[in-house]
């Protein structure tokens, strides 16, 4: 909007309006759309998420030292028609950082069937 000033001699000058915290309004939507993003991650793909902490804990930490990712069968169950079995594998995660701290993450699958023997 263009706001008009009459003068001393009678002219007019135009003053444009400025535009008053554009640049905060424009970050808070580009944090706003990174906080989705990451919340999106958590519930879709936590895999990616552990990754995306991993890294911003690295920064403060010193870097990473090693990763270790360990996947095994944590639970088989006999369905009750004696057929059919259901397994949960379960993933650990460990990184150690340079500053000698650690973090563990695990990761559980939701059953699913499998050939393997349950109980033995």
């Amino acid at each position: 909007m263009v706001k008009s000033v009459p003068m001393r001699d009678h002219s007019v000058v135009i003053k444009p309006r400025r535009r008053a915290g554009a640049g905060i309004v424009i970050m808070l939507v580009l944090l706003l759309a990174v906080a989705v993003t990451l919340v999106g991650f958590g519930f879709l793909s936590p895999t990616r998420l552990v990754f995306a902490q991993e890294q911003t804990l690295s920064l403060l930490h010193g870097g990473v030292l090693d990763r270790e990712e360990h996947t095994f069968i944590d639970a088989c169950v006999e369905l009750p028609d004696g057929e059919s079995n259901q397994a949960v594998a379960r993933t650990i995660r460990t990184i150690t950082f340079n500053d000698g701290t650690s973090l563990s993450v695990i990761f559980s699958t939701s059953p699913t069937p499998t050939t393997a023997p349950c109980g033995s």
